[in-house]
């Protein structure tokens, strides 16, 4: 039992930080590093993708008991392109980030934009399609969690060594 369990948090690890590396919100958290301290960055992303997994995960094992796991994968397929669709579009509109700035703490500001930056994500819909064909769903949460912790870690060190040589201008 142990075993699976642990099974179950690498595989949702592996895949996440795979799936992560590289993609736009590894790269946010890059940015929100030269700007706010790490530890801020870390928790904010510890909180966004938290809530974010957990609710997507919550969400698909309960689906999963009445409705067929092809289903959900066709579903999650469609949402993934939808998403995608809708992102293209609003990288072509304005992207003013008043609304995030407009927070009062860069914990809340961080968490506000991963949660929302992972709105329809690659990742976030593996996780729905780990949390419902899996047993254990908070093992997927934890793995899932700590893989995109630590891909966002490798961007704020990148970021942070960044920071220091790169002219703000």
């Amino acid at each position: 039992k142990m075993e699976e369990l642990m099974a179950t948090i690498i595989s949702s690890f592996l895949l996440i930080f795979i799936a992560e590396m590289g993609d736009k919100t590894q790269l946010l958290a890059l940015a929100f590093s030269t700007k706010y301290k790490v530890k801020q960055v870390l928790i904010g992303v510890c909180l966004g993708v938290f809530l974010n997994h957990g609710l997507a995960i919550m969400f698909a094992s309960f689906i999963s008991a009445y409705i067929s796991l092809e289903i959900i994968k066709t579903t999650a397929s469609c949402m993934f392109i939808i998403f995608g669709l809708w992102s293209l579009k609003l990288e072509f509109e304005d992207e003013d980030s008043e609304s995030l700035n407009s927070l009062k703490t860069p914990i809340l500001t961080v968490a506000s934009a991963f949660f929302i930056g992972e709105l329809g994500d690659k990742t976030q819909l593996t996780a729905m399609a780990l949390g419902a064909s899996s047993q254990a769903p908070f093992m997927v949460l934890i793995g899932t969690t700590s893989g995109m912790i630590i891909v966002s870690l490798i961007g704020i060190i990148v970021g942070k060594v960044l920071g220091k040589k790169i002219p703000e201008v």
